[in-house]
């Protein structure tokens, strides 16, 4: 099964400076910046996929300058992520139309045409038709009182814009270029229909879209139904799929391909699942040990304001922990020093939570210990392997800023791909 990572601008300062928290004053962003594959020395995914909504467009903006946009345009997708077929061979690029960020809307804000020439410039190797997610998803075929108006109304309107995809991309780019179609349904029966209509069309390779919402259990039993009338040669591609505790049993479903940006965000948007370790088959998760930056973090400035707290000691309590995480991992220090140390700062923060909350003070601390306690007791950064671990240590596990964070989200990556190689190999 191929992993398919959906980049959204993620670039990390490799000469970023750990110590004084900064990077050099000569730094300049994206051309001094690296790209996961970059940093870790090998691609932590099979391919890349880029939504015409993260890039950007005429219609709507994205992530990227508009002197990004111009140079995607003039060099394609490969060589704008430095993604060269050369340095990564048996890799593949693929666009999508980014459709939940549309998903409100009547129609689609792009034509198909938009769409083809989108993927035309950017010289994809897979590209994902025109489609538009329908909200509703049972499993089961007995729907009582259910008005299917607006899932029918969707679901023809994916299916229009895919056969008039798939000509005008062997028109435009050509047989080099593999169309997706993607299927959308509100039953596992509705969505084995419309993966039916295009393998009509034409398609090789199939796509289930809006399967981000929902259970395993869910999206299984709808490729089920669509395995089940689609022939055995045909691919099938679940976007937005992460689910790493169920790779193996949808890998024996005959799943081709998927495409998540889930370990990497997780880095840095999920509390306390935040850092991966593939342990005997499985992934561990741990928590990574929070220390904001004292001089950027709106809390405790609000605080410093208001004149609840001094700012030396803010400074001194937020040295006092990075002190000791760095002595821990040298061997310096101890598990206990370090979560007083933790908790010390950390009280500092609640403060103002506490008195516009209900937030129990007390008990958020004793998790903050527990977890942090956790994490020192397994050292995981020591049981990897990847570059990243190597390189920065226990670095790799202080929750604090984009260059930390985002690397820890580089290493998941690393990660959830070996994961996948391991459970479907």
């Amino acid at each position: 099964m191929n992993f398919i990572f959906a980049d959204n601008a993620d670039l990390v300062d490799p000469n970023y400076d750990f110590i004084k928290d900064r990077s050099p004053p000569d730094r300049e962003p994206y051309w001094d910046d690296v790209y996961p594959h970059e940093l870790l020395g090998k691609s932590p995914y099979d391919g890349i996929l880029v939504s015409i909504a993260a890039f950007g467009s005429k219609i709507k903006s994205g992530s990227y300058s508009v002197g990004q946009m111009i140079r995607f345009k003039n060099v394609g997708v490969r060589k704008f992520f430095r993604f060269e077929e050369e340095k990564y061979p048996n890799t593949q690029v693929w666009g999508d139309c980014g459709a939940f960020t549309y998903v409100r809307e009547e129609y689609p804000p792009y034509t198909v045409d938009d769409i083809v020439e989108y993927y035309a410039l950017g010289q994809f190797s897979h590209g994902c038709s025109l489609d538009h997610i329908i909200f509703e998803f049972y499993d089961t075929e007995f729907l009582l009182d259910f008005d299917d108006k607006e899932p029918k109304r969707r679901q023809e309107i994916t299916l229009s814009n895919a056969a008039e995809f798939i000509t005008k991309t062997k028109k435009r780019i050509g047989e080099k270029f593999t169309p997706v179609g993607v299927v959308h349904g509100w039953t596992p029966k509705t969505m084995a229909s419309a993966a039916k209509e295009l393998v009509k069309m034409g398609y090789k390779y199939i796509a289930l879209g809006g399967m981000v919402p929902l259970a395993a259990k869910q999206i299984k039993s709808a490729l089920i139904a669509i395995r089940e009338v689609i022939p055995s040669e045909i691919k099938v591609h679940i976007l937005g799929f992460a689910k790493p505790d169920n790779i193996k049993e949808f890998s024996n479903l005959k799943l081709n391909s998927v495409d998540t940006t889930s370990p990497l965000l997780r880095a840095f948007k999920d509390k306390n699942r935040n850092y991966f370790l593939n342990d005997n088959g499985e992934i561990k998760y741990y928590s990574a040990l929070r220390v904001p930056q004292a001089l950027d973090n709106n809390s405790l400035k609000k605080l410093v304001q208001s004149g609840e707290i001094d700012f030396e000691d803010t400074v001194k309590y937020e040295r006092a922990v990075l002190k000791e995480i760095r002595l821990f991992g040298g061997g310096g220090s101890n598990i206990s020093h370090v979560t007083q140390a933790m908790l010390d700062y950390m009280q500092l923060m609640y403060k103002d939570k506490s008195r516009n909350s209900k937030l129990n003070v007390g008990n958020e601390l004793v998790k903050l210990s527990n977890s942090c306690i956790e994490t020192l007791e397994a050292r995981p950064w020591e049981k990897c392997g990847c570059k990243i671990c190597k390189d920065i240590g226990v670095e790799v596990i202080i929750f604090r800023g984009n260059n930390r964070n985002r690397r820890r989200g580089f290493h998941n990556l690393h990660i959830y791909k070996k994961h996948v190689t391991e459970m479907t190999s």
